[in-house]
């Protein structure tokens, strides 16, 4: 569930960066961060929407054990891990939003990738766990 609640938080920022918000983007990232997010590429905000959307979806699917789960997480681990390498190759990430929330959302990347990882160990748990037999008068 802490990763559903950390993805409602970035869900919250993509929302409002989307929407052109400026008094936001400048309160949350300062100037430079203004004028980092409004000249963000198009197809890295698809590649942001589908990390969020795959944050927020795999934490439920694996509530409600969806066989789903596991290649949702892995969706947006690959999709948090283009971002953080594009963004910071190609858009100057690290001086325009500065080293702390660079290390923000490296450590996002790594739980993201850790999140995976749980769901793949429990997937295989759950397939090669014994058949549990029915409780009677118990």
């Amino acid at each position: 569930m802490a990763m559903f609640l950390l993805y409602v938080g970035g869900a919250r920022d993509f929302a409002l960066i989307a929407l052109g918000d400026t008094g936001y983007i400048e309160r949350q990232f300062g100037h430079d961060g203004a004028v980092y997010f409004s000249d963000y590429p198009p197809v890295l905000r698809v590649v942001w929407m589908l990390n969020v959307v795959g944050g927020l979806t795999a934490p439920v699917l694996l509530i409600l054990r969806s066989r789903g789960a596991f290649p949702t997480a892995v969706v947006a681990t690959l999709a948090q891990a283009l971002l953080l390498a594009v963004t910071f190759a190609a858009l100057d990430r690290w001086r325009m939003l500065g080293p702390e929330l660079a290390w923000f959302d490296i450590g996002i990347g790594v739980l993201t990738a850790a999140f995976a990882a749980y769901v793949w160990w429990w997937r295989r748990r759950i397939r090669h766990a014994p058949p549990q037999s029915p409780q009677i008068g118990g």
